[in-house]
């Protein structure tokens, strides 16, 4: 008896949520995900606040990046640097930046790789932010892209 009344409360539930609901319960789940959609092509959708969030693995630690064409670099949050195994107490925080967020000091360093699924990248170049922040995924990154292009509200990478 208890398991037909779960079933029709899940019923009952699927049945009163609109279409258009769905469609943003499904994007949430896709968001900061990038599925691949060609040997080498993936794509991103965007999140409710319309930016593009993306997992990555910077050496082997799963860190979320919003994808900006307007950063010059791509950023790590301090926070982020040390779970990628960054020593952030060894780095020179010698470096002004002036973002539209606000401004700060950085470092640049390295990673030993930063791979978003199949796409990976070694010895790559990043900045430290010492301040919070969100982790940015910047023209270094895109321009060693073939093509990136937002089509259908979402954002595709091939490499």
């Amino acid at each position: 008896m208890q398991h037909a009344l779960l079933c029709g409360a899940f019923v009952i539930g699927c049945a009163v949520i609109p279409v258009a609901a769905r469609a943003n319960l499904f994007s949430l789940f896709e968001s900061g995900r990038a599925v691949q959609s060609g040997p080498r092509e993936l794509y991103v959708t965007p999140d409710r606040d319309g930016l593009y969030y993306v997992f990555a693995e910077v050496n082997g630690a799963r860190i979320r990046f919003v994808i900006d064409s307007g950063s010059d670099d791509v950023v790590l949050t301090g926070k982020d640097a040390r779970r990628a195994g960054i020593d952030v107490s060894h780095l020179d925080f010698s470096e002004e930046y002036d973002a539209e967020t606000g401004s700060g000091m950085e470092a640049n360093t390295r990673v030993h790789q930063l791979a978003i699924g199949p796409l990976a990248m070694t010895d790559f170049p990043v900045a430290v932010n010492r301040d919070g922040g969100t982790s940015l995924l910047g023209m270094p990154f895109l321009r060693r892209m073939k093509s990136v292009e937002i089509r259908g509200g979402r954002l595709y990478l091939r490499w």
